[in-house]
Formats: C-alpha cells, sequence, structure tokens
C-alpha cells in the first residue's frame, strides 16, 4: 500500500526539493563553459620616423585587457605559435610585454590565454628600424 503525505509540511518540502531539482537542471544546461579571454591588445608605437608604424631593433609595449587576472598570457608573432616572444601574468585585468620585431614579415601580433575559445590578434607594419634611442628609424 502507497502513503500518501498530506501534510502541509510534506507538501512544502516536496515542492521545495522539485523547484530545486529544476533550477539545479536549467543551471547545468545554460551555464557558459568557463575560459579565460583576452578581450583587447593595443601596441604603443613610440616615437617612430619613416614610412613604417614599427621597425625591427626597436621595442615596444604591447598591452592586453583580460576577464581572468588567473590566466597568464602568452604574446606572440604570426608565424611563431603559443611559444611566442612573451607571457606575462596579469593584474588589475591588464597585462603587459615588452615586443622587439624579429622581422619586417610580421603582420599580426596575438595574445591568448590558456583554454581561451579564441585568441585575439592585431595588425602591424613592420619596417627595417634603426634603433636611435629616443626614437625609432623605421624604413
Amino acid at each position: 500500500m502507497t502513503r500518501i503525505l498530506e501534510s502541509p509540511k510534506a507538501k512544502r518540502i516536496l515542492a521545495g526539493a522539485a523547484a530545486l531539482g529544476v533550477v539545479a537542471s536549467v543551471t547545468a544546461l545554460t551555464a557558459p563553459p568557463a575560459s579565460a579571454t583576452v578581450t583587447s591588445i593595443a601596441i604603443a608605437p613610440g616615437f617612430t620616423l619613416g614610412t613604417h608604424r614599427y621597425g625591427t631593433t626597436c621595442s615596444y609595449t604591447v598591452t592586453v585587457a583580460v576577464d581572468d587576472d588567473s590566466q597568464t598570457v602568452y604574446f606572440f608573432e604570426q608565424g611563431q605559435g603559443p611559444s611566442g616572444f612573451a607571457e606575462a601574468k596579469p593584474s588589475g585585468g591588464v597585462a603587459k610585454a615588452t615586443w622587439i620585431p624579429s622581422s619586417t614579415k610580421i603582420t599580426y601580433i596575438y595574445a591568448v590565454q590558456p583554454n581561451a575559445s579564441a585568441q585575439i590578434r592585431q595588425p602591424v607594419d613592420v619596417g627595417n628600424g634603426v634603433n636611435l634611442g629616443s626614437a625609432c628609424a623605421a624604413t
């Protein structure tokens, strides 16, 4: 014989348990996967003379904004792969690295965090550079 719970307290407990089960199921199905993401990238051009914005032998600061400070940011030139030219631990949603262009054939700088769904890139125009100390001549 089946016993039917008819007390108001039993009905509230059953209703609460059912509601909790529905909420847990919906949350599990709709929760986005956790991943770190670089949200923007900028390269400070410094003071450059010549026809190109960046020059080999000259250094530039690459700054990225991230949505997860716990994951390292990897910076790399086109063709380098994720081992890249630098890695930095973000602080306050920002990570920075120094970049010295390795060749004039580079057209993009990339930044990525592990497990990210996407990487972000910044186009660059690199010429042969001569580091003049406080400026760069890039032709």
